[in-house]
């Protein structure tokens, strides 16, 4: 499933490469603290330590030590370590690919969160326990992720007097002004992979009909509806009118962030782990000379309100061996809280659960950066679907099938139809009941 590399593709983003070495039983420290264990992959490292020491100077009683690892070697480890019985106090999950996996070492979170859950986002929760397949909630996400936003060159914008397009009529206006203004720039950029089209197509298409993601891909609902070719069709009017070039299609792998990144793109269509772009301070340190980014929502191609499939991710879970559950809990409740989100949000990776969060102005300087920050909490905090696919009818068929309508080698009509044939082959099982 798409949704089972979430963890994968926040890692490469962020980075993160550190692991700690070694893993020690639980003791207490010199200074008679209690010392619990976390493994994790998410936040980076230097998040990590600024947050536990944040905790612990709030916490002087306990101590955390932090094992880190990369996402792939953690989808491995952490299920062997639970079963062995590992000393682990605090366990990340990364929600969508391991639930399953290590859920029957995890106490449900009813018994340790009841007074945690009600300022947690009500729909990350329930995404977070739909996962496991008994539906019960075995961690509490730290934040959701969700796609496409649309990153935008402020600086581009203001010179050119131009607002941020919220329609696809005023999206068009502001692509000739720069086409014009600046002829080398490539107005809109995106990744022309099979994987991306499936992003772009739900966004479009759910503005009118929210959660038709859910309602095929988890559901039984079929692909030759009205709903699914009017999403085609949509999109396809994007490249019709000129608003995103067909050369688009061929950008590969990192090109597109390159090119926006280089100030050779005004728009930039992604997901939600790029918001680190909104931070002057990471550009500073990434070398991205952009002097302001903002980021909004896809612009309405034909009515609607804006849509984005997200999924909670980042779960915090106690494991039922641990032996220090009020101590783990402790850590949770600030991890999950302002203080804690104050330290580890500053990523902007993570949109946090905790409703009404406001990150830091320090973090985010910017008129654009704050409002457009804003405007992605909003929408991936009541997303019209969850990021979720089948991954090897995405591979096999769908990207491909998106992207004939898209060139114009096949109608709506034909790919809805050749979508529902293969999805009824019995080659992608799929829906709630298989």
């Amino acid at each position: 499933m798409q949704i089972s590399k979430i963890g994968l593709r926040v890692a490469a983003i962020i980075a993160t490469t550190a692991l700690l070495a070694g893993c020690s039983t639980a003791q207490e420290s010199s200074g008679g603290a209690t010392e619990i264990n976390y493994w994790t992959w998410f936040p980076p490292q230097a998040t990590l330590d600024a947050a536990i020491a944040a905790f612990e100077a709030e916490n002087p009683d306990i101590t955390v030590k932090l094992r880190t690892f990369e996402a792939a070697d953690y989808q491995k480890q952490l299920p062997l370590a639970l079963s062995s019985g590992e000393d682990i106090d605090v366990a990340g999950v990364q929600v969508s690919a391991m639930t399953n996996s290590v859920k029957d070492y995890l106490v449900p979170a009813e018994d340790w969160a009841a007074d945690i859950l009600p300022a947690i986002n009500s729909m990350m929760v329930e995404q977070t326990a739909a996962i496991a397949d008994d539906g019960v909630l075995y961690s509490v996400p730290l934040g959701s992720i969700g796609s496409p936003l649309m990153f935008y060159n402020a600086a581009m914008l203001d010179e050119l007097g131009l607002s941020v397009p919220t329609t696809a009529a005023e999206w068009k206006k502001d692509v000739d002004a720069i086409s014009a203004a600046h002829p080398e720039v490539t107005p809109v950029v995106f990744s022309g992979e099979p994987y991306w089209q499936e992003e772009m197509f739900f966004a479009i298409a759910e503005q009118n009909a929210p959660g038709l993601s859910d309602d095929i891909i988890g559901g039984d609902e079929s692909w030759d509806q009205p709903a699914v070719v009017d999403g085609l069709d949509a999109y396809k009017s994007l490249f019709d009118d000129g608003i995103v070039s067909p050369d688009v299609l061929s950008l590969l792998g990192s090109r597109p962030s390159e090119l926006f990144s280089a100030g050779e793109a005004a728009f930039y269509i992604d997901g939600s782990w790029n918001n680190s772009l909104l931070s002057a301070a990471y550009r500073a340190e990434n070398g991205i000379e952009l002097t302001d980014v903002g980021v909004a929502p896809m612009p309405l191609v034909d009515g609607g309100k804006p849509a984005v499939r997200a999924l909670a991710e980042g779960g915090l879970a106690i494991p039922t061996a641990s032996k220090k559950q009020e101590a783990a809990k402790k850590f949770i409740a600030f991890m999950l809280s302002a203080g804690g989100a104050d330290v580890w949000a500053k990523d902007l990776i993570l949109v946090p659960s905790l409703t009404g969060y406001e990150v830091l102005d320090s973090v985010l300087e910017s008129d654009a950066a704050l409002e457009g920050f804003a405007a992605a909490t909003a929408v991936i905090s009541s997303p019209t679907s969850k990021r979720d696919s089948q991954q090897d009818f995405l591979n096999a068929v769908e990207g491909n099938a998106i992207l004939d309508v898209l060139r114009g080698t096949t109608s709506s009509k034909d790919a809805a139809a050749r979508l529902q044939s293969e999805w009824t082959s019995g080659r992608y099982p799929h829906g709630s009941g298989q």
